[in-house]
């Protein structure tokens, strides 16, 4: 065997090598069944990332997943950053918005345009020393808007990173649309979760249970006072030193005569349907928390809206407002409802760190928690305000819902916090990486969701492989009748081409779409074409009466210039589409281009080393082609 013969040959068998070597852990890993996997990630979540970031991922349409559209909510960011907000900036928001989703204009232009028909500028509620005029103001909500969109794509990005999901596709539509693709997603909720919370994390200060107190006989008076129109007695407050048993006892907490009836008090107000015994009561554990039957929570909101109620809480506690708690306390039964300072101590724009773990409290046993920790100026802001509030409770406040209130015992100086009172790891870990990834500068509203089933996903893969199989049987059977033994070469060269083809997308951990498989079958018909080029020379030469080694020297050097020709401007088109393609078109260039310099490897080269070995070998007197 010539040397340049060997050369080749030792070629061939390292890419054949290193095709392998990628090609294993998709192979190990799609015959692994879903309990294997399962196991594996639990025992050992490391290996089994480590292993799965090595395959070629499967697209969307064929393991399934969730294709989502998310729009940034306008509305609420301009309310964000509105001052001196009245009654007109309010109702002209809300035409806004009805006026949006009918016409698809844009949010800012018509809010502006509604503000000027009422005789409104929208300078009165967004004015700075540093943007004064109407256009300044314009081009600072442009901006701020515009921002968000971005911020809000990054974030997106961040968190879906964080939560594993394989090659996603996020990208920006449009002036505020984001369209996220996740692949292999088998929770939608929890995705779903994790995508639309903001991730406002606040840090804020419980009022005194005296006020807590105050405010919660006052609003019990009120109440009474509306089931019992006729009543004008007062009704206080139970005493606090009452056992735990009683503590759970709504009809203990609060007692009035209510022996007149509803219709009496329907007359009297229009929303006598919300009052009723026991709506709320006052935990005598801690005389700051509000508990309220779960069935009870949208009616005891009401109340709280009411501008009686609203009167109460200004007169009374200043500077305060009601929180829910985020989850139902004491089997379930009972949603906490908490007092808490509007003053924000601390927000969690100085998390440096958030990590899920087994909660370290011995009476929190089988609970999780995340552990946080604060930059340097958090950390020194953190230690203010807990060793100037020894002895009060602190509320951990995450898009408005208070996660826990614990008790601040001793000044904390090393800028760490802990969020418990987690149930599942599942849970703690999708906190930790929202707090990690930051706070969405607006909420983001769901505006499509489809969601693809896995079945669906294996029907494709079936539909697909079926037809891949049958493109290249066909093909192999065309080249054996037309070109007889070379034809098997040629074969055996397609063959490799499709193995070289997965193992460089195994190599990238390039994913592999329905439009995809398009680009593999297409390939299959374009690989040979080099070698019927190269065929069709030979026979040429041949035909000249050349011999069998000069025919095929000729016939690979002048079908070369040819074949190079035709697959590089092919290559041109296949990158043009990658490159300003999006979803199924980069899917199906990028298994077009791999599959072009693939194809142009084993009809040139591996083709050409059959050939020469074999006349190297043996006196071949006629070929067979």
């Amino acid at each position: 065997m010539k040397s340049k013969t060997r050369n080749r040959f030792i070629l061939i068998a390292a890419v054949l090598l290193l095709a392998a070597y990628f090609l294993y852990p998709t192979i190990k890993f799609s015959m692994m069944s879903e309990a294997e996997k399962e196991k594996l990630k639990i025992e050992n979540q490391k290996k089994y990332f480590e292993l799965k970031s090595k395959t070629i991922n499967l697209g969307l349409d064929l393991q399934g997943g969730m294709h989502v559209v998310l729009e940034v909510d306008v509305k609420e960011l301009l309310k964000r950053l509105a001052k001196n907000v009245d009654e007109t900036f309010t109702t002209t928001l809300v035409e806004t918005e009805k006026r949006v989703e009918k016409s698809d204009e844009d949010f800012l232009a018509v809010f502006d345009e509604l503000l000027q028909q009422k005789g409104s500028n929208i300078t009165r509620y967004y004015y700075s020393p540093d943007h004064r005029t109407r256009d300044e103001v314009l081009k600072f909500l442009r901006k701020q808007i515009n921002e968000s969109v971005d911020r809000a794509l990054e974030i997106l990005r961040n968190r879906v990173d964080e939560f594993g999901v394989s090659e996603p596709t996020i990208q920006k539509v449009g002036d505020r649309r984001i369209i996220v693709e996740l692949a292999g997603v088998t929770d939608p909720t929890r995705v779903r979760k994790l995508i639309g919370r903001t991730a406002q994390l606040e840090f804020k200060l419980l009022e005194d249970a005296v006020v807590s107190s105050k405010v919660a006989e006052k609003i019990n008076n009120f109440i009474q006072s509306k089931i019992n129109p006729y009543d004008s007695t007062q009704v206080e407050t139970e005493d606090t030193t009452k056992s735990e048993d009683e503590a759970i006892s709504l009809d203990k907490m609060f007692s009035s005569d209510s022996g007149k009836s509803e219709q009496v008090a329907a007359k009297q107000d229009s929303n006598a349907y919300l009052f009723e015994e026991g709506l709320f009561f006052l935990n005598p554990r801690d005389k700051q928390t509000f508990l309220v039957p779960v069935e009870k929570q949208n009616k005891f909101q009401k109340i709280l809206e009411l501008p009686e109620v609203q009167r109460i809480i200004a007169e009374e506690a200043t500077g305060a407002e009601f929180l829910w708690g985020s989850k139902p306390v004491y089997n379930g039964q009972y949603m906490p409802l908490y007092l808490v300072r509007k003053n924000v101590e601390l927000t969690g724009e100085t998390i440096t760190d958030a990590n899920p773990q087994r909660s370290h409290d011995p009476s929190a046993f089988g609970q999780y928690e995340v552990s946080l920790t604060l930059n340097d100026a958090g950390a020194r802001t953190f230690a203010r305000v807990t060793g100037a509030n020894v002895g009060k409770r602190l509320a951990i406040v995450l898009d408005h819902k208070v996660y826990l209130a614990p008790e601040i015992r001793v000044k904390i100086t090393n800028g760490r916090a802990v969020i418990t009172g987690l149930d599942k790891i599942e849970e703690a870990q999708d906190l930790s990486i929202v707090l990690k990834a930051g706070a969405l500068p607006a909420p983001v509203k769901f505006m499509e969701e489809r969601t693809v089933g896995p079945s669906l996903g294996q029907d494709s893969i079936n539909a697909g492989t079926f037809s891949a199989i049958m493109g290249l049987f066909l093909v192999m059977i065309f080249m054996v009748i037309y070109y007889k033994l070379s034809g098997l070469i040629a074969d055996l060269a397609l063959v490799l081409n499709i193995v070289f083809i997965m193992a460089v997308m195994a190599y990238f951990h390039a994913t592999l779409t329905l439009p995809g498989i398009a680009g593999i079958i297409l390939t299959i018909g374009m690989a040979v074409d080099a070698n019927v080029l190269i065929f069709e020379r030979v026979r040429e030469e041949l035909g000249k009466g050349k011999t069998v080694r000069a025919s095929i020297d000729v016939g690979y050097g002048k079908a070369f210039i040819t074949i190079l020709d035709a697959n590089v401007t092919t290559f041109i088109a296949g990158l043009v589409l990658y490159t300003y393609g999006s979803g199924p078109i980069q899917g199906f260039a990028l298994t077009l281009m791999i599959g072009i310099v693939s194809s142009l490897f084993t009809a040139i080269v591996v083709t050409r080393v059959i050939f020469d070995y074999v006349l190297e070998t043996r006196t071949v007197k006629r070929l067979s082609i």
